[in-house]
């Protein structure tokens, strides 16, 4: 029997999921993204994304990040 293991995000990993999540003003400042009062590197974002934590869309032609239902989920768990 084999069970898939998925790395545990890291608690400022998790910090920056419940601010996507808080915040609605969002806009990406050349190499980083501004969310809420909170600075956030792309490379952050892009690893976020490759996690599927995250996914970048356009609104009106300008880019916002979205929580995924497994981000959702663990912005959820902390709550708890």
């Amino acid at each position: 029997m084999t069970t898939l293991s998925k790395k545990q995000p890291s608690r400022a990993s998790v910090d920056i999921l419940s601010a996507i999540n808080r915040y609605r003003h969002q806009r990406r400042l050349g190499r980083a993204w501004s969310v809420g009062d909170k600075r956030i590197a792309a490379s952050t974002v892009a690893g976020l994304e490759r996690d599927a934590y995250v996914r970048e869309i356009a609104f009106k032609g300008s880019p916002y990040l979205v929580l995924t239902d497994e981000g959702k989920r663990l912005v959820g768990a902390r709550a708890e």
